[in-house]
């Protein structure tokens, strides 16, 4: 039976090692770590991707020849993420908070 380590395994895989070792970590993959390092048995990274085909989770839809990206809109208004979710929150305390004069400052020398 072989064997893999973390790298090894995330390359057969097609992820990242980080990526598995958080899976790992969450135990939604099979793994063990005898000592510091994490192993994989080849049966179970086998049934890991088989489980993925058999869910339908990444795979093309069925009827399609070729796997194509969902990314079919254009010119969309939206964004995502934490930064656009603090823009939004300035911009927001910016329209709330009271309107004030500034008060110019005097350019008498003496």
């Amino acid at each position: 039976m072989k064997t893999y380590d973390l790298h090894q395994a995330a390359k057969y895989l097609c992820m990242s090692a980080s990526h598995l070792g958080e899976l790992a970590r969450c135990k939604r993959i099979k793994a063990a770590k005898p000592g510091k390092r994490w192993v994989f048995l080849e049966k179970d990274l086998v049934e890991y991707l088989d489980a993925l085909y058999s869910s339908g989770v990444n795979t093309p839809q069925q009827g399609c020849d070729e796997e194509e990206s969902s990314w079919h809109c254009i010119n969309v208004g939206t964004s995502g993420g934490l930064a656009s979710r603090r823009q939004v929150v300035k911009e927001y305390n910016k329209l709330l908070a009271p309107k004030t004069r500034s008060r110019h400052k005097s350019m008498k020398t003496t």
